[in-house]
Order: C-alpha cells, then sequence, then structure tokens
C-alpha cells in the first residue's frame, strides 16, 4: 500500500486554510494566534478522504514571507501540491516563490486551484486562468490542472476532489525505502503524555516500542505511542504524516531541524558536493557567494562554492560545493533549498552527489569528470566509486553513505562481485587490491636492496607504512586478502614470493654455527648478548643473522629474552602435548621437570603456549585447549 501526502501553497489571504477545511472538513489553524490573525503560521495537517481506499495526508502550508520556513519544511515530504491562487489577484510573489520551491524538489504533480471564484465575473475568472497557465509554462508545468472553487459555497469541491483522485491513482507506487526518517516539523507537550512530535515520513516505516536517534543531538528515544491522523495504529509508512509519543525527551531538548531515524543513516557533515540549480530570473552568482540552505525542516548559512567555473548564470546548472556551518540531516540524492543569506529569496536548489566529498579541486578537469560521472551513474557505479575511495570500508558505513539498507547493498555487491573483494564485511575494489600489492612488492624490493641477509619485513612495518588508520582486526583481514601468488607470509614476516637470500659459503657457516649452539643448549637458550659474546661476534654483526634465521623460521621468539631453534621449540611443544596424553593438567613444576629447564625459562614458555592457544591456564596449572 502507498500513501500520500497532498500540500496547500501560495499567497496569504488566498483562502488555503478554507480551502482545506472545505476539502476535509477540519479546521486546519489550530493555534489561537492562526486564527484571530487570519493566517497559517504553523504547518497544519489533516486526513483527506477521497473514496473508500484513499486517503490523503493534507498539509496546510503557511503563506507569509516571514514563514517561508515552514512552508519548506512541509512542501519536503509532499507527493503533490494543491496551487492555491485567488481568482481577484493572481499569482503573487509568494505564490512564485512557491511554486519555484516545488519545483526545485522536484515535485511534478501538482493542481491549481483558483478560489473565491464567486467574487470575479467569468471573463475576470477567464482571464486569470490564462495568466496563471502561462506562467506554468515557464516554469515546465505544462497541462496542469486548473480549477475554480468556491470554499463557502463548495462549488467545485467535487470537481477538484474527482482530479486529485485521478492524479493519486497515477501516481506511481511510493518507495518506501528501508531507513525511518522522519524530519520533526511540531514540537509540543502534551499533558499526561510529555513530548510529541509530528512530521512526514520520508522513507520506513516506524512503530509503536522503537527505539530511535534524534539528529543531530544524537540522543535515544523510545516511541511510546504512533498516531496518524489522530488514530492510535502500531506502525507508521513512509508518505503519512505521523505523530509520535516521546516522553524522553523535553520539547527544549529537541532543536529545530531535528531528524528522527532508526539507524545512523545520517552522519554530521559541513562539506557536501552537487548540482546547483540557479532559477531562470535570478541574478548570477559567484564562487564563495553566502547562502541559507534549507533541508526539510532544517536550515543553515554556508558558502557555495562553483566547481566548474566562476559564475553561473541564471538557468544553468553546474557541479558545486557547499560548506556548511551546521550540519543538516542529509543523504545522498537528497535536494537542498537554496536561498539568499538574509533568507529574502529562493536562489536554486542542489542536489547531493556526496555527503562525504573529499577536497574540493576547483577547475580541475579530472576532479570535474569524476564528479559528473557520480551525478551521472547508475547504483552500482556509486557503490564502486564510494568503495575505490574509502577502502576496506565495512558493510555498516557503505549502508549510510548511499542510505539504502544492507541487503540491498550486499545485492549490489553481488552483481559486481567480479569488480569487488569482500571479506569480515569490509569491501575492496579488486584493482586497488591489486595496485596495493605491487606497492608493497616495491617496498620489500627497495629494503632488500639495502639490507643483505633480510627475507622480508615484519607484519607491523607494512601495517605502520601501508595500513596505519585501520584496526588491528581490519588489518588481520588485509593481510588475508594480500596473501597469495605475489606475497606470502613467514611467521610474522611478509616477504615477496619466491624470494631467498643468496648466502655466501661464510654466511653459511655462521648459521651453522649459531643454529648448532640454539640446539645444544635447548630451552635454556643464552639472550642475544650472550649469544653474541659467546660467538666472539659483534652484536651488530650478529643480529642481521639473527634476524635472518627469524625471519625464516628457523630461530622462534618466545620472549625478548629468550629465542628457540625451531627444533628445539617443535620437540618441547611435542613433549608438552604427549604429556596430557596421560594427564589432565600440568604444572609449572611437572613441566620444568618434563623439559630439563629452570623456572626462569619454563614460565615464559608456558605463557607463550598460551599466547598460541595451545595450553589455557586454569589457577596455577595448563590444561590443553586442543585435544
Amino acid at each position: 500500500m502507498s500513501f500520500y501526502i497532498v500540500g496547500t501553497a501560495g499567497h496569504i489571504d488566498h483562502g488555503k486554510t478554507e480551502l482545506s477545511k472545505a476539502l476535509t472538513g477540519i479546521q486546519t489553524d489550530r493555534l489561537k494566534e492562526e486564527q484571530q490573525r487570519g493566517m497559517s503560521i504553523k504547518l497544519g495537517f489533516a486526513p483527506l478522504v477521497l473514496n473508500e481506499t484513499i486517503t490523503l495526508g493534507l498539509v496546510d502550508v503557511p503563506g507569509h514571507e516571514k514563514f517561508i520556513q515552514q512552508m519548506l519544511s512541509g512542501a519536503s515530504g509532499m507527493d503533490l501540491v494543491l496551487i492555491v491562487i485567488s481568482a481577484t489577484e493572481g499569482i503573487m510573489p509568494q505564490t512564485k516563490e512557491h511554486i519555484d520551491i516545488i519545483s526545485l524538489l522536484g515535485i511534478k504533480n501538482i493542481i491549481v486551484a483558483l478560489t473565491k471564484k464567486s467574487l470575479v465575473d467569468d471573463d475576470f475568472l477567464e482571464l486569470v486562468t490564462d495568466d496563471v497557465r502561462d506562467y506554468l509554462k515557464k516554469r515546465d508545468f505544462i497541462d496542469t490542472p486548473i480549477i475554480a472553487v468556491d470554499s463557502i459555497t463548495l462549488d467545485g469541491i467535487a470537481e477538484l476532489k474527482t482530479r486529485l483522485q485521478e492524479m493519486v491513482e497515477n501516481l506511481p507506487p511510493k518507495e518506501l525505502g528501508n531507513f525511518p526518517r522522519l524530519p520533526i516539523d511540531r514540537v509540543f507537550t502534551l499533558q499526561g503524555h510529555g513530548t510529541i512530535v509530528t512530521g512526514t515520513l520520508w522513507s520506513g516505516e516506524i512503530s509503536k516500542g522503537d527505539m530511535l536517534k534524534v539528529f543531530p543531538i544524537d540522543q535515544k528515544v523510545k516511541v511510546r505511542n504512533v498516531q496518524v491522523h489522530n488514530n492510535n495504529v502500531e506502525t507508521a509508512f513512509a508518505g503519512q504524516r505521523v505523530a509520535l509519543n516521546l516522553p524522553d525527551l523535553s520539547i527544549n531538548e529537541i532543536p529545530s531541524g531535528s531528524v528522527l531515524l532508526k539507524e545512523n543513516i545520517i552522519q554530521p557533515t559541513f562539506k557536501v558536493s552537487g548540482i546547483f540549480n540557479l532559477l531562470k530570473d535570478k541574478h548570477s552568482m559567484h564562487n564563495l557567494e553566502k547562502v541559507r540552505i534549507h533541508l526539510g525542516t532544517g536550515e543553515t548559512s554556508g558558502k557555495l562554492i562553483l566547481l566548474e567555473s566562476d559564475e553561473i548564470y541564471p538557468g544553468e546548472k553546474k557541479l558545486a560545493g557547499l560548506y556548511l556551518d551546521n550540519p543538516l540531516g542529509t543523504i545522498l540524492g537528497d535536494t537542498l533549498i537554496i536561498r539568499k543569506e538574509n533568507g529574502s529569496e529562493t536562489l536554486g536548489g542542489f542536489r547531493i552527489i556526496e555527503v562525504f566529498p573529499s577536497k574540493f579541486k576547483r577547475l580541475d578537469k579530472s576532479f570535474i569528470t569524476d564528479l559528473k560521472k557520480k551525478a551521472e551513474g547508475s547504483l552500482d557505479d556509486k557503490l564502486l566509486a564510494i568503495i575505490s575511495r574509502f577502502p576496506f570500508i565495512t558493510l555498516s558505513e557503505l549502508s549510510m553513505k548511499m542510505a539504502i539498507s544492507k541487503d540491498e547493498i550486499k545485492e549490489l555487491v553481488n552483481n559486481n562481485i567480479d569488480l569487488i573483494i569482500e571479506f569480515e564485511n569490509q569491501y575492496l575494489i579488486l584493482e586497488k587490491k591489486n595496485s596495493l600489492i605491487e606497492e608493497i612488492v616495491i617496498y620489500l624490493r627497495s629494503k632488500l636492496a639495502q639490507t643483505p641477509l633480510v627475507v622480508g619485513v615484519s607484519k607491523e612495518e607494512i601495517r605502520s607504512k601501508f595500513f596505519k588508520d585501520y584496526s588491528q582486526k581490519t588489518f588481520n583481514g588485509i593481510i588475508k586478502i594480500i596473501i597469495g601468488d605475489k606475497l606470502e607470509l613467514v611467521g610474522e614476516i611478509i616477504k615477496e614470493t619466491g624470494y631467498n637470500v643468496s648466502l655466501t659459503d661464510e654466511d653459511t657457516k655462521i648459521i651453522d654455527r649459531i643454529l648448532t649452539l640454539y640446539n645444544k643448549d635447548g630451552l635454556n637458550s643464552k639472550n642475544i648478548k650472550e649469544t653474541s659474546e659467546f660467538l666472539k661476534m659483534p652484536v651488530e654483526i650478529y643480529l642481521k643473522y639473527h634476524n635472518f634465521l627469524l625471519e625464516t623460521g628457523k630461530l622462534v621468539k618466545i620472549d625478548e629474552n629468550i629465542y628457540l631453534s625451531s627444533t628445539v621449540y617443535e620437540e618441547a611443544i611435542k613433549k608438552i602435548i604427549d604429556y596430557f596424553l596421560i594427564n589432565e593438567f600440568i604444572e609449572i613444576s611437572s613441566a620444568k621437570d618434563l623439559l630439563n629447564t629452570s623456572r626462569k625459562y619454563i614460565v615464559p614458555f608456558l605463557e607463550h603456549l598460551d599466547y598460541k592457544k595451545i595450553t589455557r591456564r586454569v589457577e596455577n596449572k595448563r590444561v590443553l585447549t586442543r585435544r
């Protein structure tokens, strides 16, 4: 089932609220101040019943210039709009601005209601109708229905409802989306219930009992109750006007422009890139102009960055960036309304291409070309572009940046499985993997050219050089995917596959002497300084051979002072495992006797086995972890 919102828009005193009452039977001016002054200040809303199966949510937005922000709040969630124009006055300035905003937001379905028809004669009514039709054509609204009505006598109201029903029945099914997203346009307190918020649910669904987050304050709230058109419901769906009871927050804690979310699809950003559309009848604009930026119920000041030129002319669409003084709850594909810095005039629209863009490169051909591809590309193109820009991005991060569900991300990944590598819910472009491997190989070769007897470099050095911004868990996953045809892992060393050190006869003799000593000492091995002194070699010379033996796996590090030959190490582990064939546990004293060593060596050795998960410490004993 699809739910749709119809809104009224137009100049002050042209009869929007009276028309809403005639259509719905409900007075949408609910505040005493509104009724006294005879004009809408806040959004009014009511159910509009067209037949047994179609009920629209009608939003009556203010027409006075002073309250244009409220108009923007309502228009952002509309599926179709009733442009209300008084037959006695015709199109007025605020009406024109409302039409501009509707056009910029991409709302194509509009109907014009010419109100107060009983106050003019037929000739004047025809003249106003022609004038309205001509103006709408200039704004690319072709064949717009124009229906004259009288909200007091209800003349023309039935015809208007019929045309609304026809238009709704021809609307495409509403894309509900997977992420609940509700910009809050009203906040008030109801005695005995606490805080109530209202808004048009842009996407997803919200149910009673849901835990939501309030952007931008990142506050969690629980939904105590859900209402749609004053009726309690279990779940509200995209396209409905919704009232939520949020007792966890006071009205003073919810800032203007707040958005309710179920998942973190929105993160604060002070920079966006997109396409700026300057309206046809405006003055040209220059780079770095200060502007007012609106999205739904949110607004902020900011600075316009023209990326393709120093100036944009009326009617042009050009790539641009925005620096925001305060973050708005925006995602990929949103349209922002750009007004003059003082809020006096609507200038154009700005469709978001990137929410977290890289550094703006004005007038850079390559940068401009890439951004145009992102603007024109499919979801597949956007997925590949984001993964390419953010290597090792997580599934959750991708979902947030693209504002689609994790299941949809997985489907897109499957469609591009020949281009994308997936590991532990993280993603990497295959081309990026190959280039990383090439970079690491080049780095290894440069290191080995400078340092004889070095097989490769430590994993930690590779991490520090190439992956320092990633967590240890992510790095462990990276190691798994880069090891293969060109790179291999030997212990803690990464080396180029097939690379072996060319040893001289002298090198071989020294290595044999070192290994003979370590095999002879067994677990009671000498430390580095003692070994170099015993072999009568300077420490710095000995270390070259020592590190070579570590890298090739012929020596095993137990701790900073204890190293064992691989032969001794493996034999010791075998004895420990064999011991567990007839014993449930082993104590330090038993291990000392078994391996013919002292406490100085056996304690670090047993701790090493714990680290390797061969044994597990239980109080002062060890048990075998792998039987």
